[in-house]
């Protein structure tokens, strides 16, 4: 339909959930937070304006891109399973992602806003009625920012694992995009080391022939998507694997043998990585890096899906407050380039419990 391929290109421009931006539906869905067995309440950030209640007529808001019917979220009103699928896809690639982190990094927590740790809703109306969940898991290094994953799941026909590494800004390492999709359509899978320069020698540093390697490799089995905006190319490499598998049985093999591919040849990036020292570099690092943030953040395809089924207040904290957090810390004076928040909670691998 024309909804899953506006769908399918959305989710290209910014390598995360594939879900197009969207007012939110008053009185659809019923959600609770949960935060450990300690929940606290949630509060907008004060001076903080969500696209969502901007007006259309507003000259300065892209009217396209920021709220509109063109791109609802309408798809999450389709809640038919798909026949003979899985309904939790993506576990097992979390699974694998945290034994490779614990395996390989030194990891310490990264503090995840109260309310965010996991949010539940149910979905849809009588026999479609479908409970969704969101869990959120964090991670910092030394040399790592953030590590950070959001697995949604709503059943076989909402399935959604966003695993993203952003480097420290003295670090001119790519970030890592891990973005697996799945919908009642079928599969969006974007997985990508996205450059922060697209200079020749930058590509030969991070995009060499081993990379390109592994990149052939997976694409052999994983064929090409098809097209995507103009202006995303800037934030996508040469091995940039993106793709559409029909079939449960593609993901579970060779999409998730890309992704440990990946994640791991990341990780190598990582540990042969020096500290940038000269002034100038540090700026410009500091400059792509940002520019990046907000592209995502204002451009989160995910906007749509989570203020249909969480609201418009939580998603815009979540975004903001959580996904795309940089800017935020930088304000608060948080953000030390190299150093480790302080964080008091503990490692965790695990889905949280409802108390």
């Amino acid at each position: 339909t024309k909804m899953l391929r506006l769908v399918s290109v959305l989710a290209v421009v910014c390598l995360t959930e594939a879900f197009a931006p969207a007012l939110s539906s008053a009185g659809r869905f019923s959600a609770r937070s949960v935060q450990s067995c300690s929940a606290s309440g949630l509060k907008l950030r004060p001076g903080r304006v969500s696209p969502l209640m901007m007006s259309s007529a507003d000259p300065e808001v892209d009217t396209s891109r920021a709220v509109g019917e063109r791109d609802s979220g309408r798809h999450l009103d389709d809640t038919r399973e798909r026949s003979d699928a899985v309904s939790d896809l993506y576990s097992p690639f979390w699974e694998a992602a945290a034994e490779i982190l614990q395996k390989r990094l030194d990891l310490t927590p990264y503090p995840i806003p109260a309310g965010y740790v996991r949010k539940e809703a149910v979905m849809g109306k009588g026999k479609r009625q479908s409970e969704v969940f969101t869990q959120s898991y964090a991670f910092q290094t030394p040399k790592l920012r953030q590590i950070r994953a959001a697995h949604v799941n709503g059943g076989a026909a909402l399935q959604v694992l966003n695993f993203v590494i952003f480097p420290h800004m003295n670090y001119d390492l790519p970030f890592l995009g891990l973005d697996l999709v799945t919908l009642p359509g079928g599969h969006l899978i974007a997985i990508d080391m996205q450059p922060l320069f697209q200079s020749d020698e930058y590509k030969a540093k991070y995009s060499g022939k081993d990379v390109l390697d592994m990149h052939a490799k997976h694409a052999e089995n994983l064929p090409w998507g098809g097209d995507f905006p103009e202006e995303a190319k800037q934030y996508f490499s040469p091995a940039f694997l993106w793709t559409r598998p029909q079939e449960d049985k593609e993901v579970e093999t060779h999409v998730f043998d890309a992704f440990k591919d990946y994640l791991n040849k990341y990780l190598d990036m990582v540990e042969a990585a020096e500290p940038a020292t000269d002034p100038k570099r540090l700026q410009e690092i500091k400059d792509r890096q940002i520019a990046y943030l907000q592209y995502r953040a204002e451009k989160d395809p995910a906007r749509g899906m989570f203020s249909r089924i969480y609201g418009p207040e939580w998603t815009e904290e979540y975004i903001h407050g959580f996904l795309f957090d940089l800017e935020e810390k930088m304000e608060k004076g948080e953000y030390k380039v190299g150093e480790v928040l302080p964080c008091d909670a503990k490692l965790n691998f695990k889905p949280t419990p409802v108390c």
